[in-house]
């Protein structure tokens, strides 16, 4: 049975163009990741899944399905509920 679960997003863009960021910001508001106003580069995203793994593993994989055209690095740390935090490094060829 899925439950929603939310999950916390930080994001460090390395080596990015500003517009290719903004277009990004815009992606990722579209495909229900919210903005947390108060860190600059925390996202929280509602997933409905399973248990809490695999909510991290679905908003890992939309983020990276968003950036996957742009060229630069990705730094990402995925956070939900009691489950071991999820860090992961990518890097975005053109």
């Amino acid at each position: 049975m899925s439950q929603a679960f939310n999950v916390l997003l930080i994001a460090e863009f390395h080596d990015i163009q500003e517009a290719d960021q903004k277009e990004i910001f815009l992606r990722m508001e579209e495909h229900g990741l919210e903005k947390i106003p108060t860190v600059s580069s925390a996202w929280e995203m509602k997933c409905d899944a399973e248990d809490e793994t695999d909510a991290k593993d679905l908003a890992v994989q939309a983020l990276v399905n968003i950036c996957r055209t742009y060229p630069f690095e990705l730094k990402l740390v995925a956070h939900a509920g009691q489950s071991q935090i999820l860090r992961r490094r990518k890097k975005f060829e053109a």
